[in-house]
């Protein structure tokens, strides 16, 4: 499977918030990517990794929660 397949089953199963955050955040890495936007490093493509698993293994929470449990 391609990482692109396996990003997309990754989008199929959150929900709709976490839906909305992963587009945000796709949407920024895809304008770092930009030849004018700046070099992603190691340790910043390791988080993604790391996110990316966390996804995979349903280790998330929907954003109102998130929020209400930081006060923002």
């Amino acid at each position: 499977m391609t990482s692109k397949e396996t990003l997309h089953q990754l989008v199929d199963q959150l929900e709709e918030e976490q839906a909305d955050l992963a587009w945000v955040l796709l949407e920024d890495l895809r304008h770092a990517a930009d030849g004018n936007g700046p070099p992603l490093d190691v340790s910043t493509l390791a988080s993604l990794d790391r996110g990316l698993a966390d996804i995979a293994k349903g280790r998330v929470k929907p954003l109102n929660d998130y929020v209400r449990e930081r006060g923002l």
